[in-house]
């Protein structure tokens, strides 16, 4: 019986110090939720700003480059165009023609490497400036419809709206001074400076944007080749009418209606412009001809070096 009642006492003194130390253990959470600091909200990074000056300084700088090197290019090309002539007509050996003819295809592909490079700096910079200008646009409109009065046009939204214009402009100038037939001719002389260099990372890089570029302006092609087709279609209709003026100015003629001095003048006129009209039609076709002929020897110098 005695043993009953100390375990009797036992038991409840246990029961208490459980429940004092679970009163202890609440009030250590009701502290830790007082003083717990709540998680601050992650602000995100602001969008980073692009200052149209420092993107125009850049482009700027880069279309000088990219303007010079077209113009040595261009230069370079004609010079060796004259080369070969020369070497055609026998008034230089092989030998003058080799070392002359390897050191501008040198140069040529230097210049052109590098304007790889640099129109790839321009096109980046030409999407960064049309995005900006599509911001300032949206930003414009809503200017407008707040306010409709008089301000500083130094400090009005379409200033920089204009000053992205402004870049977009100059790279669309500076990739318009180089012709689809000069790009073309440079790069199938680069190809063939190159024919013989090996594998090289700048010859694979070298490869891969005349790939590149050649895609683009066989896309860029196929659509002047359209406007070109139906510019000789426009002609040849209208080389259709003074043919008919011609019958029709003859056929008067014979029945008395022109003196002959009337006559001979009104058949010269029209023979004249027929002519121009016919020699207009042979050079767009000569031009047809001659960008197709490039752009497939490309792609073949091209398919034999991969």
């Amino acid at each position: 019986m005695t043993g009953f009642f100390s375990r009797l006492w036992r038991s409840k003194d246990e029961k208490e110090g459980l429940r004092q130390r679970q009163i202890q253990l609440d009030i250590f959470h009701e502290q830790g939720q007082k003083v717990r600091v709540e998680p601050q909200p992650v602000q995100a990074a602001p969008t980073p700003i692009i200052s149209v000056d420092r993107l125009r300084e850049e482009t700027e700088q880069k279309i000088k480059v990219f303007l010079s090197n077209v113009k040595e290019m261009k230069d370079l090309s004609l010079k060796m165009e004259e080369l070969a002539k020369l070497y055609r007509s026998g008034e230089i050996s092989k030998g003058i023609f080799d070392v002359i003819r390897a050191e501008m295809g040198a140069r040529l592909a230097t210049l052109l490497e590098e304007q790889f490079n640099l129109r790839e700096f321009l096109e980046v910079a030409k999407a960064k400036a049309k995005l900006e200008w599509a911001k300032e646009k949206i930003g414009l409109k809503e200017f407008e419809e707040k306010r409709r009065e008089r301000y500083n046009p130094e400090n009005a939204p379409h200033y920089p709206l204009l000053k992205w214009e402004k870049v977009i402009n100059s790279i669309d100038e500076a990739f318009n001074s180089l012709t689809i037939d000069d790009e073309i001719s440079f790069i199938s002389q680069y190809l063939n400076t190159i024919r013989e260099k090996g594998s090289s990372n700048n010859v694979k890089k070298g490869r891969a944007f005349c790939q590149q570029r050649l895609d683009e302006i066989s896309k860029k092609w196929s659509t002047m080749r359209r406007e070109k087709i139906e510019e000789i279609m426009n002609l040849e209709l209208k080389a259709s009418e003074v043919r008919d003026a011609i019958k029709e100015t003859e056929a008067r003629y014979a029945v008395g209606e022109f003196d002959e001095n009337t006559y001979e003048n009104k058949l010269g006129v029209l023979q004249g412009k027929l002519r121009s009209i016919e020699t207009k039609i042979e050079e767009i076709r000569r031009y047809i001809d001659d960008i197709d002929m490039k752009i497939f020897r490309c792609l073949e110098t091209l398919r034999e070096s991969s």
